[in-house]
């Protein structure tokens, strides 16, 4: 019989950070929080989103009045039908850039996509972030399983088993049923070990 320490873990876990760049101002959870989808996790500072669409919404007005006033003198024949094509062309690129402004202002908040645990908590208030950084690391909690590492030596007997189970070091006389899900396809150079993921079949709150 082989016994392999390891770490539960979920199966799925999901980084999730800001759509826009900025400076966190509040930061809701910490880890081992448990989170629902739509709950906010954390914001940024909304000044200069804020500001950004204001202006933006000051462009599309400009552009609009510009517009009305460029129809007007057409319909008295005062301007070719060109020059109010380009004041169309004006405002439809002042509008949707208004709408992009108003889009960012709204990616201040940061809100978990699906229920699961704060694995890893990585950024802290007041720490400036850019736009895809990662913020939160959130894990399933109904996908466990655990993480061990193979010795190479031992790979081809540990494929071969033909069960597998796991214990908890809190609680070793409970026993859970495992399977080999996964295998790395190469060893980590340092340890030569094979990074492995045993399902847990029968897994429960504990």
């Amino acid at each position: 019989v082989q016994t392999y320490a390891g770490e539960v873990r979920s199966r799925i876990e999901q980084p999730l950070a800001f759509r826009i760049p900025g400076k966190i101002a509040e930061r809701l959870v910490d880890a081992g929080a448990v989170v629902r989808p739509g709950q906010i996790l954390a914001r940024l500072d909304p000044v200069d989103a804020g500001l950004a669409a204001e202006a933006a919404e000051a462009q599309r007005r400009l552009a609009d009045a510009d517009l009305r006033r460029y129809r007007e003198l057409r319909e008295q024949n005062f301007v070719s039908q060109a020059a109010v094509d380009t004041r169309q062309t004006a405002f439809d690129a002042a509008a949707a850039q208004a709408g992009l402004a108003r889009n960012q202002s709204a990616y201040t908040v940061l809100r978990a996509e699906q229920p699961g645990v704060v694995g890893q908590a990585l950024a802290e208030v007041g720490q400036v972030v850019a736009a895809g950084q990662p913020v939160f690391r959130i894990a399933r909690l109904d996908t466990p399983e655990v993480a061990i590492a193979i010795p190479e030596g031992r790979l081809a007997e540990v494929r071969r088993a033909a069960a597998v189970e796991v214990a908890l070091w809190a609680e070793p006389e409970r026993r859970y049923r495992g399977r080999l899900r996964e295998v790395a396809a190469v060893a980590d150079p340092a340890s030569r070990t094979y990074a492995a993921r045993v399902a847990i079949d029968d897994a429960d709150a504990r």
